[in-house]
């Protein structure tokens, strides 16, 4: 039976990470189902080796995700789905919870292989992003023709929207990625490897005009240089931060209420309308401070702007605030924001276990960051690919070489 484990969490694993080049490019949104499938063996896994047990970190998570669901009763957004999107973030959230077990379990046994992948695989991601923009979408446009000028306007639109989630995914991995290098490759390899990895990212942003993905590798390579000096105190002082991020989102939403009117011409649209959007989620925290609009009612917000840049009508909120912690406010009130902030305060000691080493500290201070910053910025809250990718990038901390064989979570262990 352990063999049987072994080897079938390992090819789970393995056909993943191989495929992450190929999901990433086409949007990232695959990367949910395929984390769920390595949910589900992790439970498998779990309940064979009798390990299965609930932690502080699920406690906190079923509290959220629970008071999430319930604030769907008042909420002004009706989906016609009979599974409705707080059942299946419910759902996929307390399953892909258990994809990093199944990562730490291989990791112990099998490692090799699975680490050597990981690098090849963002690697050729980063790769594959950089020849498709410097080739004006060529790669996307050959494997997924247009026909006409007007078909050929529209693939590129959603090819650049594509490279964006691929270069985010990117900036998330990016430091467990580079900790391996330095772990598994020979220095004078390692080095230069691992830096014309981060520059393809970077290039790679910079061809897509995507600031997220500048200003989040930037932050994901300081953070992560002052976690490996610093190993201790800084994954603790990011996990802070991201907290605060949370409670004091109001107060960036008040701060944008106000700026708006001075917006002018020579101000960036994408800008524009972030700040636009957060200041008209200040009216709604004001109007439902405690418990919130409701589950997705950023959906249902259909007040428009004229934009002094392009001069055309643009929604205000369009589909969610593009800021975690002003979505979780309006949409969930001071009670969301709370069980919020109680499942990151869980996480100080299973982030105290995991960081025994420098590699293990800078990797994880890097994932944390990156999530911050791109979660400030840009995605939805609730998207199932992006929670996707927060368990994959926690599950590729865990095949980092540790000689101590420390888990991510010490009371969960795996080693009969």
């Amino acid at each position: 039976m352990t063999s049987f484990l072994d080897k079938s969490s390992f090819a789970a694993i393995f056909v993943v990470l191989a495929l992450m080049p190929f999901v990433s490019h086409a949007g990232g949104l695959g990367v949910a189902p395929l984390v769920f499938i390595l949910g589900i063996l992790g439970i498998i896994l779990a309940v064979k080796t009798q390990r299965f047990k609930i932690t502080n970190v699920q406690i906190a998570l079923i509290a959220f995700l629970t008071w999430l669901s319930f604030t769907a009763l008042w909420s002004p957004y009706r989906p016609d789905d009979l599974l409705t999107n707080y059942l299946k973030l419910f759902l996929m959230v307390m399953v892909f919870y258990w994809s990093w077990p199944l990562f730490e379990y291989t990791g112990r046994r099998r490692p090799r292989r699975l680490q050597h992948l990981v690098m090849s695989a963002m690697f050729f991601t980063a790769g594959l992003v950089v020849i498709d923009l410097l080739s004006d979408f060529g790669l996307t446009l050959l494997f997924n023709p247009a026909i006409g000028l007007d078909e050929t306007i529209r693939k590129i639109i959603d090819a650049e929207m594509n490279l964006g989630h691929s270069i985010t995914i990117l900036i998330v991995l990016a430091a467990p990625t580079v900790c391996l290098m330095k772990e598994r490759l020979r220095k004078e390899i390692s080095v230069p490897l691992g830096t014309l990895f981060l520059f393809l990212i970077l290039w790679a942003a910079w061809l897509n005009g995507l600031t997220v993905g500048i200003l989040g590798l930037v932050s994901v390579m300081f953070v992560a240089t002052l976690a490996y000096i610093f190993p201790r105190t800084m994954p603790r002082i990011i996990l802070s931060l991201a907290i605060v991020s949370i409670l004091l989102a109001p107060l960036l939403a008040f701060l944008a209420s106000n700026y708006v009117p001075l917006i002018d011409q020579h101000f960036p649209l994408s800008w524009e309308h972030r700040l636009r959007m957060w200041g008209y989620c200040w009216q709604v925290i004001a109007e439902h401070p405690i418990r919130g609009a409701g589950f997705d009612a950023s959906r249902s917000f259909s007040d428009t702007f004229v934009s002094k840049i392009t001069g055309n009508d643009i929604l205000i909120v369009s589909l969610h605030p593009h800021n975690v912690g002003i979505q979780i406010w309006t949409e969930a009130g001071f009670i969301g924001a709370l069980l919020a902030s109680a499942v990151l305060v869980t996480l100080f000691k299973p982030i105290d276990s995991f960081t025994k080493t420098r590699s293990h500290s800078a990797a994880l201070s890097g994932v944390i960051v990156a999530i911050i910053v791109i979660s400030s910025l840009t995605y939805g809250a609730w998207q199932f690919w992006w929670w996707g990718c927060v368990f994959l990038a926690i599950g590729t901390l865990h095949l980092i070489p540790d000689s101590q064989n420390q888990s991510m979570l010490q009371d969960n262990q795996w080693v009969s």
